[in-house]
């Protein structure tokens, strides 16, 4: 209750300060990380600018994705097909989500293309910004108003966030609902009312379990694999109906609106994909997008992210039975942590998503006498700085000491790799902390160990 209340009449500043003594490689870090954040536009402005004929490091304004969403809106308005294959085959380039999600950037290509994509880059962070401070409502912090905004500018200054907006990517948006599933979910939990003025119907309650449901299956709608964000729903199975009526009722709208063939023709699209994984030299990765955390495992990694997945469900099922608050935020982190290291092929933008389970750890690890606060706060830290560390250590420069040795081992020096490796191993440990064996495999463990003490 102690530390609730700092958490909740204390600043930022002011609580790192009290955490100085027991905590102080968290506070360093926070520090840093923090620090790092509210001053990397003004860096990242003076970074050399990637144009038509010079490869930099900082991304113009070129929005080139909502071009996809305005062709694909184009041509679905005036009669023709929502998906279009490229001459020489394939689907690079062009509008690759669920037919009926084409619905959503339609007010935004009625703008225009630079004002439509300007608005609905800005919408995505406002709103993960809100949901963002939702989550820390409902984890026990207050934020004051000077917090929210240097929030804000945290926010919008973290790479994979300045990769959405630049490129009109979606992960932003999809994170912000994420935000708001959680919100949701910890709000069913509650007895009160969130600002005091009364106790939570049973009924509401329900509404928010639901609530947060939905919200899970819209924040998976457009990137089909962001699915195992759904691992908390095996927990509740309001939320799972939620999920599940809203699944039904966008394919149902989506075969309404855009009838069976333009379906048949999506699953072609899911068919060509963009592979399980990238085994191309380092030295022909996308160096802006490029995320390949289990290249150094070959094609054992195909593997590793199948069992990744089963693994997630295995935990997240085994922990079902404890009804703590901190088996019921772990479980939706790590869903939620482990989307890019098991998809087919994410991206440096998907990052976006870490910061939830990062927080949700940070609050968690806190509450703990030997909690390790400092690893979700060393992850944030690693996934802003993955895209420019690729360029280092792909194109190392000759000044760098051993400069051949990190080009012929790139991947192993990935910043976000060993970032996802970090913040998805504590999630999972402490998630399987609450697991319970089935009924078969407990009795032999406890054979085992009674006949090892005779």
């Amino acid at each position: 209750m102690r530390a609730l209340l700092l958490a909740e009449y204390m600043s930022i500043p002011r609580r790192l300060w009290s955490l100085r003594r027991d905590r102080p490689l968290f506070v360093a870090l926070s520090a840093l990380t923090v620090g790092t954040l509210l001053v990397w536009l003004v860096v990242e402005f003076h970074l050399p600018e990637a144009t038509q004929n010079t490869r930099g490091i900082r991304l113009g304004y070129g929005f080139n994705d909502f071009s996809a969403y305005t062709g694909a809106l184009g041509r679905w308005t005036e009669g023709g097909p929502l998906y279009m294959e490229q001459p020489n085959g394939g689907f690079h380039g062009e509008y690759l989500y669920p037919p009926v999600t084409v619905l959503l950037f339609y007010p935004f290509g009625t703008l225009g293309f630079k004002t439509g994509a300007i608005v609905f880059g800005a919408l995505s962070v406002v709103m993960l910004w809100v949901g963002l401070e939702a989550v820390a409502r409902t984890l026990g912090y207050r934020l004051r108003i000077w917090e929210r905004f240097a929030m804000l500018l945290a926010i919008f200054s973290f790479q994979p966030v300045i990769r959405n907006f630049r490129w009109a990517q979606t992960a932003t948006f999809l994170a912000a609902l994420l935000c708001f599933a959680f919100y949701f979910q910890e709000r069913a939990e509650a007895t009160a009312s969130l600002y005091g003025d009364g106790e939570l119907s049973e009924r509401t309650r329900s509404l928010y379990r639901y609530a947060s449901g939905a919200f899970t299956t819209l924040g998976s709608s457009l990137k089909l694999f962001f699915a195992t964000s759904g691992a908390h729903l095996l927990r509740d199975r309001k939320r799972f109906a939620g999920a599940m009526v809203t699944a039904g009722v966008l394919l149902v709208a989506s075969l309404a609106v855009f009838g069976v063939e333009t379906h048949q023709t999506y699953l072609d699209v899911l068919t060509w994909g963009k592979g399980w994984g990238d085994t191309r030299a380092p030295y022909l990765w996308d160096r802006y997008a490029a995320y390949r955390p289990l290249h150094v495992f070959g094609s054992a990694g195909l593997y590793l992210k199948l069992l990744g997945i089963i693994g997630t469900i295995a935990i997240s099922w085994a922990a079902r039975h404890d009804d703590s608050a901190a088996a019921r935020r772990t479980t939706f982190a790590l869903g939620v942590a482990v989307v890019p290291l098991v998809a087919p092929q994410a991206d440096s933008h998907d990052l976006v998503l870490m910061l939830l389970p990062a927080i949700i750890m940070i609050a968690h690890e806190l509450d703990r006498p030997d909690g390790y606060a400092w690893i979700p706060v060393l992850s944030v830290l690693l996934f802003h700085l993955h895209r420019y560390g690729l360029e280092l250590i792909i194109v190392p420069p000759e000044w760098l000491p051993a400069a051949g040795f990190i080009r012929d081992n790139a991947p192993w020096f990935q910043p976000g790799m060993w970032a996802s490796f970090m913040l998805v191993g504590l999630v999972a440990w402490r998630v399987a902390e609450h697991a319970r064996l089935p009924p078969t495999v407990q009795t032999v463990r406890d054979r085992v160990a009674a006949s090892s003490s005779d």
